[in-house]
């Protein structure tokens, strides 16, 4: 017994990989997941003004993040488990940077307060509480089948280098002009307003889009400098249907890239989102309806 206990305890305080392990489960895909725990500085669980760094990554897969503590910087290792549809299972390893062996005691003690696991077990479950705070605010469910994304014409207001984030409060800034051509030029719409994104920067979150109001183009109308015109092409795609606040109707994108690298398919991860409600006259945010298509071809293997 005391040789198997020196093995466990060799192996505990100098071998082990990571110091403590969480389990916790998230709604939706590893994909809404993923996006949600790699900005896990904006949840505010650790003290104010301590960086976290993104290390490396597999997109839905794993994360690795450095909290930055002067004291006792931490070493985070995530990894994403689609359990079903609507369910994923997130796995967290933590790891202390300068005090590992004592840190580890503390943890093995049952006699003891330990601050270090009591500290870390009460900001990983005040984000798993914000997280499912989060997520009850909106909804994302993948549709099955491949579907045709829509053929529009449109007119267009054309943003470039914007923030995901930030991309409702530009559409707001933005509409009047097209509302100004509608009315001027007596126009009707054919259908709802739409974004159209034509670059996704991955790494730094920006994008370059249009925002559209499809129109019949088949009139004596011509472009002018508070619009362009536009003639969006159908073709094969994916489908998510988002009901939420549309500030957060980005986070379906990551689903359908994850359902694409899930069916093998090749994307260009240029989403088309069509807005169904008016925010300013729907008040609950749980009835706005967001669809988006993202263009995918089979992977030829």
């Amino acid at each position: 017994m005391l040789i198997i206990l020196s093995i466990f305890l060799l192996w505990f305080l100098f071998i082990k990989e990571y110091d403590y392990r969480f389990h916790f489960e998230a709604k939706y895909g590893p994909g809404v997941v993923y996006h949600e725990v790699s900005k896990l500085e904006e949840y505010n669980i650790f003290s104010q003004n301590i960086e976290i760094d993104s290390e490396r990554s597999e997109p839905f897969n794993y994360l690795f993040q450095n909290v930055g503590n002067a004291e006792d910087p931490l070493n985070l290792k995530w990894e994403f488990e689609k359990k079903n549809d609507s369910l994923t299972d997130i796995f967290l390893h933590v790891k202390s940077s300068n005090n590992k062996i004592k840190n580890r005691l503390s943890i093995l003690n049952p006699f003891s307060t330990g601050v270090y696991l009591d500290s870390l077990t009460s900001n990983i479950t005040e984000f798993g509480s914000r997280l499912n705070q989060k997520q009850s605010s909106y909804k994302v469910r993948i549709v099955d089948s491949t579907v045709s994304s829509p053929s529009i014409n449109c007119i267009c207001r054309t943003g470039n280098k914007i923030k995901v984030s930030n991309k409702a409060t530009w559409m707001v800034r933005e509409i009047e002009y097209l509302d100004s051509y509608l009315l001027d030029k007596d126009l009707s719409l054919t259908g709802n307003p739409f974004i159209k994104i034509n670059n996704w920067n991955q790494t730094e979150d920006l994008i370059d889009f249009d925002f559209c109001f499809p129109v019949n183009l088949a009139q004596d109308i011509r472009p002018d400098n508070r619009v362009s015109f536009r003639q969006i092409s159908s073709s094969t795609a994916i489908k998510a249907i988002f009901n939420g606040n549309y500030r957060e109707s980005h986070l379906a994108w990551y689903d359908l890239l994850y359902k694409a690298e899930e069916e093998s398919f090749e994307t260009n991860a240029r989403p088309l989102e069509i807005f169904y409600n008016n925010p300013n006259i729907d008040k609950n945010v749980l009835e706005w309806k967001a669809e988006i298509y993202l263009p995918i071809a089979p992977v030829n293997k």
